[in-house]
């Protein structure tokens, strides 16, 4: 068990195409299991469109799922009421994407990173402006920011200003959704290495989502990719990045920019993504793999560790490694 467990978690969204037109659903999450250890980073990657920002919003209880479960220290989150749904709150946070879009512009730095400790009733009063200052300390901000608005600071600074406030009120687990894709390479570096203070000095969870997988590597401890709403690999990120296994992950992989390119040349996928309203039978990514075979495009392959030996506590969903 894990500090988060989510088990066959699905959300479908009702597609409207005409009054009299048959109703379809457009499956952004479909059939999504895995667990969030304490004080580990599990990152989400994938293509846009693959439903792991929508996965966020079910994590943090922001949507309702259609089905499944989703249980926080054993607890299904949906039952949550009063005061234990305002516990829940209070252990898990968000850090959006745009940092500017997620600050109130009419509030004060000061009113902001006070807010949490008001409502979830902290401190006192008199040592709020204290509280706040370490917050500040904590993302190498100082207290003379205190009275300013989020228009005066850089992009870097917002998103510092997030992750304190995030940090207010002690969570054990941080929803990080795209956190750095707005921000400049040199400003990613600095934000990321107070990520990676934090989990090591906090012990803080963190479920990451990213699309840029030299960051992905570099901060997380297991990894799972999706496609088309379903994850299909899930390994310890070493592992995976050395030895991915599903013809998914090895063209994600190798689509990736860098300085010095070196071996084979990359290997490209043809054709665009499937939609989601109209996902095609067996496994969603036989239109589009290299390697697909028979009974690809008839039978979904189930997510289950590989046969062979070498491979103990990876899961992979491909027919080449599971065959049917």
């Amino acid at each position: 068990m894990g500090i988060v467990d989510i088990v066959d978690l699905r959300k479908y969204f009702p597609v409207g195409t005409g009054m009299f037109a048959k109703h379809k659903w457009l499956k952004a999450v479909d059939g999504v299991t895995f667990s969030v250890s304490e004080g580990k980073v599990f990152s989400l990657v994938g293509e846009s469109g693959c439903g792991k920002s929508t996965l966020a919003r079910l994590v943090l209880r922001l949507i309702p799922p259609t089905s499944g479960r989703i249980s926080f220290r054993g607890e299904d989150i949906e039952g949550l009421k009063g005061d234990s749904l305002k516990t829940f709150r209070k252990s898990v946070q968000i850090v959006f994407q745009d940092p500017f879009a997620s600050l109130n512009p009419r509030m004060t730095v000061f009113d902001t990173l006070s807010e949490p400790f008001k409502i979830h009733k902290i401190v006192n009063r008199s040592q709020l402006r204290d509280q706040v200052s370490g917050l500040l300390k904590s993302v190498g901000l100082q207290s003379d920011v205190l009275e300013r608005y989020p228009h005066e600071f850089s992009g870097g600074q917002r998103q510092r200003l997030c992750i304190a406030r995030a940090l207010s009120v002690s969570p054990d687990l941080i929803v990080a959704d795209e956190p750095l894709s707005a921000l400049d390479v040199s400003i990613q570096a600095q934000i990321l290495n107070i990520l990676q203070e934090l989990k090591r000095q906090e012990k803080i969870a963190f479920l990451f989502i990213s699309h840029d997988l030299r960051v992905v590597r570099y901060f997380s401890d297991e990894v799972a990719v999706m496609y088309l709403g379903k994850i299909v690999e899930y390994a310890k990120a070493e592992d995976l990045f050395s030895t991915p296994l599903h013809p998914y992950t090895v063209v994600l992989l190798s689509s990736a920019p860098k300085l010095r390119p070196e071996g084979p040349k990359r290997a490209s996928l043809k054709g665009d993504v499937p939609s989601p309203i109209d996902v095609p039978p067996g496994c969603p990514f036989h239109p589009r793999c290299p390697r697909r075979f028979d009974p690809c495009d008839k039978i979904v392959p189930p997510l289950e560790e590989p046969a062979g030996k070498g491979y103990s506590g990876r899961l992979v969903s491909c027919h080449l490694w599971n065959p049917y």
